[in-house]
């Protein structure tokens, strides 16, 4: 008898990712858990254009913020969306900068392949290469909010 194989399920970027419990603490661990979660949202937002949860950890002066939400925006006027681009964070340290406010969190972000589709499903735009960045990202804590305030990437591969 052979057995019959097992498909494994490919990763949907549409699937909301899970938010944090270390989110809840006021601490490195919590400021490490707001950045990997902002980056989980960043394929999501734009399979979904639900931008409710990544505007809530926006900060209002973070510019990359700010511009991806613009493109989300964007992309879902001309009925399109993405499909894809799903990361994995890795190498994951913060540094307190203002204690019990201001984190630095820096980490290595691998990206997976991307398409962006029309209404139609047909592929508008494809980022067929999987991508490595070493990320950096300003967390603060501002009463009992967790915010970003920037992020940067830097293309490793």
């Amino acid at each position: 008898m052979t057995p019959t194989p097992t498909s494994t399920p490919t990763p949907d970027a549409s699937v909301k990712p899970e938010r944090p419990a270390a989110m809840d603490e006021v601490s490195a661990a919590g400021a490490e858990a707001v950045a990997v979660y902002f980056l989980q949202l960043f394929p999501y937002v734009f399979a979904t254009g639900d931008l409710d949860d990544y505007r809530a950890l926006s900060h209002p002066e973070c510019i990359y913020c700010a511009n991806a939400a613009a493109a989300v925006e964007e992309m879902l006027a001309a009925g399109q969306h993405s499909v894809g681009g799903l990361g994995v964070a890795s190498e994951v340290i913060s540094s307190e900068i203002d204690p019990g406010r201001w984190w630095l969190v820096t980490l290595t972000l691998v990206e997976q392949p991307s398409r962006t589709l029309d209404a139609g499903g047909d592929v508008v735009e494809e980022f067929p290469d999987v991508k490595t960045y070493r990320t950096d990202i300003a967390v603060v804590r501002e009463g009992d909010q967790w915010h970003v305030r920037e992020v940067t990437h830097t293309r490793q591969s």
